[in-house]
């Protein structure tokens, strides 16, 4: 994907970042160098009080970084350009005031990210030096005296219970979805079983419906998103009813989602075809036959029953693709699908082993990093059988969690583009 060419829009969005960064107390140590110099993180220490922390981590060479703290919750992110884990980092909970917790994360663009979560707001400043025959970043944390950001502390809105909601009708006359708020501060993933109501999707050998299937499959993954501390997922939809594409969508938007994924179960006219599939957004067509004739078989019940007229939207939709928001969100998009492709080889053989691409209506949201996930032919007679059961629902629920809490440690703190 080419985002070189940069329109005017998305030059204002990127001068607005780095103006951003800046106000944010960051430091880099030629962070637009073209050239940055590779390294690996051998080790990290933590030395001094509460009152004047230092975090030391050390590298084979004087890598390019960035420092800069984020709130709620409160934290300090460290970005090493060019860099690659050598050694081993302490993740999870730590007992050195105002530090809790240290996590890190292996980024697609060769950064690797490390996070410090902490227990209230701090100042951070970071410096490099030689070392004996390495190098050592010094982050010294202070705290700054105005308390924490942490939604951590703050009670969450009271959830509406399930039985007492009435359920909307949108302009086509078919239910929306209706689901209780998002906790502030998470990490809220969109999650949408395929099809639905009278739109029954794909029907295997011995009369399983894709719609049943996708449901089970997308509230284990629920379930297990929503035991994740910091994350919560909704789904657009938790019952047996027809929702527009369109208005799974738009319910992304209104929760302000930091992820979208749709989840099926895919057919073809060999029964002998199996194992999972991935795809995003394409900017330009499918990449594949089979993908073409998969979105137009997604796509079809938007036509049919759907509040708007594709028809109608393409000059919309062509716009949206030209947009360099877009194109980010691809970007993200495509490593979010890698991570999750990756995890689902280890449930099934995958149908092939890249990401594929098509136009499929619930991913073009320009703000939203969005996945479609195929997991099972449906149309394949053992592969029908398993998706029927409990424990390979779970499987693939577990394997898509891991790809996105993958994601989550590697984007959380840079939120979404606004747009």
């Amino acid at each position: 994907m080419n985002t070189k060419n940069l329109t005017r829009r998305a030059f204002i969005m990127k001068l607005g970042a780095l103006a951003g960064a800046i106000a944010s107390g960051v430091t880099a140590q030629g962070a637009f160098a073209a050239n940055a110099r590779a390294g690996r993180l051998t080790g990290a220490n933590l030395s001094g009080g509460t009152d004047n922390l230092t975090f030391s981590l050390q590298l084979d060479e004087p890598v390019d970084f960035k420092v800069f703290t984020l709130d709620a919750p409160d934290r300090v992110v460290i970005d090493l350009i060019n860099t690659s884990m050598a050694g081993k980092l302490k993740q999870g909970a730590h007992d050195r005031a105002p530090l809790k917790g240290i996590r890190y994360a292996a980024r697609e663009d060769g950064r690797l990210r490390v996070v410090l979560d902490m227990q209230e707001q701090v100042s951070a400043k970071g410096s490099m030096k030689a070392s004996g025959s390495g190098n050592t970043l010094s982050v010294t944390m202070k705290p700054t005296g105005k308390g924490s950001t942490g939604s951590a502390n703050k009670p969450e809105p009271r959830k509406k219970p399930a039985g007492k909601q009435s359920p909307t009708k949108s302009s086509s006359g078919s239910e929306k979805p209706v689901t209780s708020e998002p906790s502030r501060g998470k990490f809220i993933v969109v999650i949408d079983p395929g099809h639905g109501g009278k739109d029954p999707g794909a029907i295997g050998p011995s009369g399983t419906r894709e719609k049943d299937v996708v449901l089970q499959v997308a509230r284990k993954l629920k379930s297990r998103i929503d035991k994740e501390k910091g994350m919560q997922a909704i789904l657009t939809r938790d019952s047996d009813k027809f929702i527009p594409l369109r208005d799974r969508m738009d319910l992304a938007h209104k929760h302000k989602a930091d992820l979208f994924i749709s989840v099926h179960a895919d057919a073809n006219p060999s029964s002998r075809v199996s194992g999972s599939s991935v795809y995003i957004l394409s900017e330009n067509g499918a990449s594949s036959e089979a993908a073409r004739l998969l979105a137009e078989s997604e796509n079809s019940y938007e036509v049919r029953f759907g509040n708007r007229s594709l028809s109608n939207t393409s000059s919309k939709v062509a716009s949206i693709l030209l947009d360099l928001s877009q194109n980010a969100m691809m970007d993200r998009s495509l490593n979010l699908a890698k991570g999750v492709l990756g995890e689902l080889t280890k449930v099934n053989n995958p149908l092939r082993r890249r990401v594929e691409s098509a136009r499929f209506v619930v991913l073009r949201s320009p703000d939203i990093p969005s996945m479609l996930v195929e997991t099972a032919f449906i149309s394949n007679p053992t592969e029908e059988k398993r998706l029927r059961t409990a424990d390979y629902q779970q499987k693939l629920a577990s394997a898509m969690f891991q790809g996105v809490k993958r994601y989550q440690l590697a984007y959380a703190d840079e939120g979404r583009m606004n747009t």
